[in-house]
């Protein structure tokens, strides 16, 4: 029996939406990209992410280029409500803005924790698989170069195929 495509509105299917509440991230319940570790969608075909699904829909507004960004900084948040379209150079000053260093906020603070032990660059770097560099770049204030993936509520700081 052939497989019913999605339709747009079926990308809610896999969002928790935290009964509704605005101010909550709405994470997505379904499988993450492995590589990005974000959510995405297919309709017609075509996979986007989830979020740029929902905020299409939210706006009636089509992406044309533009990309969603996260005021949450939470990369699986599906709530409209944390979603606003941008360039990639706006979403570029978000993450410079918000010191994300491509690791998610919890992690940023943890790494600052041993920094502020005594343990080493390179051992931290070590034990969390990044760069001395960016561990570097942790201890002295300079600002990452990479996306977030801390899940929060908003204003407390932004490819799995999903086809069923």
């Amino acid at each position: 029996m052939p497989r019913t495509p999605n339709r747009p509105v079926d990308v809610f299917k896999h969002i928790d939406m935290s009964g509704g509440n605005e101010n909550e991230c709405w994470e997505w319940k379904g499988r993450l990209n492995p590589k990005d570790n974000r959510p995405y969608f297919t309709i017609a075909g075509q996979r986007r992410p989830s979020y740029a699904v929902v905020l299409e829909l939210y706006t009636g507004e089509e992406a044309k280029g533009r990309v969603a960004r996260h005021q949450c900084d939470n990369s699986v948040c599906c709530n409209p409500h944390h979603l606003v379209w941008g360039d990639h150079q706006d979403n570029m000053n978000d993450m410079k803005e918000r010191e994300r260093h491509g690791l998610p906020k919890i992690v940023v603070r943890s790494i600052r924790k041993l920094l502020a032990e005594g343990r080493t660059q390179s051992d931290i770097a070590e034990l969390y698989g990044v760069s001395r560099e960016t561990i570097s770049s942790i201890s002295t204030g300079r600002r990452g170069d990479r996306d977030s993936n801390e899940s929060c509520s908003h204003g407390e700081g932004e490819d799995s195929k999903q086809d069923t």
